[in-house]
């Protein structure tokens, strides 16, 4: 009797060994969020605050005296071995300036005054506020004088107009200097050789 075809023996199919350093492709892309994570906290921690410019602070005096409102009480403020006070020409100056378009300019100008009160008396920066408004038509003359110089294609230089009307008007204070010096209460001496020690131009437009 024939003995039946025997079967084919088919052999076990070899197991995969299972993946290695968190599964298949995800490993890689930890390592790899992980390096650049710490790249950036070096940068962040180190290289950026390196890179920043230094911030400009306010001198802990000064900024005491403002705060407190000036020095002396008075309204002004103590530096750079004097005192400073505001003061402005009052009304806008309208000027034609030069230029084919007929513009007409309205700048109203102040400055800071540096003077000295080594009492720091508030009546003596009110006599000398009111001294130099006695004369206030000389500095608007001096203002007036230099605004209608302006060129049409130079309005936006504001910053090169502050320093010459500075120096236009520490020039014209020779007038009011003589007549403070003459004044009992105020004498020689309180006014610095030049008095403005800063130009301000609130508003400064053509049209």
């Amino acid at each position: 009797m024939a003995e039946p075809n025997p079967q084919p023996v088919q052999e076990a199919a070899p197991q995969t060994a299972p993946a290695k350093g968190g599964g298949g492709v995800m490993g890689p892309i930890v390592a790899a969020i992980i390096v650049v994570a710490g790249i950036a906290g070096i940068f962040i921690f180190l290289v950026k605050p390196a890179l920043r410019p230094p911030e400009a602070k306010t001198p802990s005096e000064l900024n005491a005296q403002q705060k407190q409102g000036g020095g002396g009480g008075d309204g002004s403020v103590k530096e750079g071995g004097g005192l400073k006070t505001p003061y402005d020409l009052g009304e806008p100056i309208l000027v034609n300036i030069q230029g084919d378009n007929n513009k007409v300019l309205s700048a109203k100008v102040g400055f800071i005054i540096n003077y000295n009160n080594a009492d720091k008396k508030a009546e003596l920066r009110e006599k000398l506020i009111a001294k130099i408004t006695e004369n206030r038509t000389i500095l608007v003359d001096a203002a007036r004088v230099y605004l209608t110089s302006i060129k049409e294609e130079d309005l936006r230089n504001e910053e090169v107009h502050k320093m010459y009307l500075k120096r236009a008007l520490n020039s014209s204070f020779t007038i009011i200097r003589e007549s403070v010096e003459n004044d009992k209460e105020l004498g020689p001496g309180i006014l610095q050789s030049e008095p403005i020690y800063k130009v301000l131009l609130p508003s400064f437009t053509a049209q």
